[in-house]
């Protein structure tokens, strides 16, 4: 706590005031000496609550444990607890030193009455890893400011960010394994959709049985429904080096945000019964059950082992993120550099990749691949795959949303390989961080799992 001297004009108009009634002898200018006199009293005996015992404050975080890339909303709530009036309450949260506020604000300057409430919101959009939130700094004035108290204080509720490693709306062709899946079949048999009826064939169950026919022409009959079969489907997550491009620095980049909608994806795509691999560019694969590489594999299958597998070789992706440190600007075309388990930068790359896949994806495998496309050689192995009669589809994350020459370079490149794709019939979700993955799914593709 401390004080600040505020009225020195006070102290010289009482002194004028006094001096000159004096000299003329008017009583009238020494009583109206009294006024800047009581200001001056006044701002003297006032006095301020320590922060820490006045003020309670609670944060929510949603979501607390949000995947690498995702938007957090976060929500500061301030709450007087003392039993008078605090004039002047000016709050800054302590947003971890990593990340920056997209939007809103995490800094206020509020009054407020006994057991009153303000509440200040903002958003973040963290990367892989954990962040900690700082004591929110609080500083608290008199009304006459001259009684100043400021301290760092603890907020309830959220103190910290886990970022680690499920979503309608993934496109599905109609190649199918014999598995009850969410995928509708022409043919007949368990499911839950009518399809047809037919003559009563002895073994057929007792509740498929059409008693209503039974009833009307005295002949049994047995009702059949829409097949539903699941789709072996592979998630192809861009992890090259090539890819680790960000908008602006600090802000997530195409690996992180390529490991974050195919781990999103595929949790989706498990959920609805469909059998889901997932293939790991740029990362060898380093736990039992996934391919070695590179690049890391994940054969197509259901249950929690599966989930695991592929879970940890998104996780890996996302730890090659360089957080932004590469910006748009300079992403006019391939960077030129090639890792492990990317197409290289040479003619052949996207065929050698292509071979590789080749002798591990089982048949009628579809392939949904999560790419920023900020180079030729992820395009060029798509296609590959697309050739060789791999149904496909692509989901990119734009990493070139800016307003400066480089960028709008780097748009244009990204835009025309997009096309080229389109050219092809592959459907291609043209996904902008800043929009909800899910709605930018939806609007992307007529045909989505419900």
């Amino acid at each position: 706590m401390r004080r600040v001297t505020r009225w020195h004009s006070g102290v010289v108009a009482s002194i004028f005031l006094v001096a000159v009634g004096f000299l003329v002898g008017s009583a009238a200018l020494v009583v109206a000496a009294m006024v800047p006199l009581t200001f001056l009293g006044y701002a003297a005996l006032s006095s301020v609550a320590d922060p820490a015992s006045a003020i309670a404050l609670e944060r929510d975080c949603t979501p607390a444990t949000p995947l690498p890339g995702e938007r957090v909303e976060v929500t500061l709530t301030v709450r007087n607890e003392s039993d008078r009036t605090l004039p002047d309450v000016r709050i800054v949260d302590g947003v971890p030193d990593e990340l920056e506020v997209l939007d809103g604000t995490a800094r206020e300057a509020v009054t407020l009455r006994a057991g009153e409430e303000a509440t200040l919101s903002y958003a973040l959009r963290p990367r892989r890893g954990s962040y900690a939130f700082d004591p929110t700094w609080v500083r608290l004035r008199s009304l006459s400011a001259t009684a100043v108290s400021t301290d760092a204080v603890a907020a309830g509720g959220d103190d910290e960010l886990e970022c680690t490693v499920p979503l309608d709306g993934v496109p599905m062709h109609r190649e199918t394994i014999p598995f009850v899946g969410s995928i509708a079949t022409d043919s007949g048999g368990p499911g839950y959709e009518f399809h047809s009826t037919r003559d009563y064939q002895q073994g057929d169950p007792l509740n498929r049985i059409d008693w209503r026919r039974y009833a009307r022409t005295g002949e049994l009959g047995t009702v059949r429904y829409r097949e539903q079969e699941a789709a072996n489907v592979v998630v192809i997550v861009d992890g090259r080096t090539d890819a680790r491009l960000a908008p602006e620095r600090g802000h997530p980049d195409g690996i992180t945000l390529s490991a974050y909608a195919g781990i999103v994806t595929t949790s989706a795509l498990t959920d609805v019964g469909h059998n889901v691999g997932v293939v790991g560019l740029g990362v060898r694969g380093e736990t039992p059950g996934v391919y070695t590489g590179p690049p890391a594999y994940v054969e197509p299958g259901t249950g929690a082992n599966v989930g695991g597998r592929i879970a940890r070789v998104c996780d890996a992706i996302a730890a090659r993120g360089s957080g932004g440190d590469v910006t748009a600007s300079g992403a006019n075309g391939s960077s030129g550099a090639a890792d492990a388990g990317s197409p290289t930068a040479r003619a052949d790359g996207g065929v050698e990749t292509a071979d590789y896949l080749d002798t591990l994806l089982p048949p009628n495998t579809q392939l949904v691949v999560c790419t920023p496309a900020v180079d030729d050689e992820i395009v060029d192995l798509g296609l590959e795959l697309r050739r060789r009669g791999y149904p496909l589809s692509v989901l990119s994350p734009n990493v070139a949303d800016r307003d400066d020459v480089g960028a709008r370079l780097a748009a244009v490149h990204r835009q025309a390989r997009l096309e080229r794709l389109r050219r092809t019939d592959v459907p291609v979700v043209d996904w902008s961080p800043d929009t909800k993955l899910s709605t930018a799914l939806e609007h992307g593709f007529g045909e989505v799992i419900r």
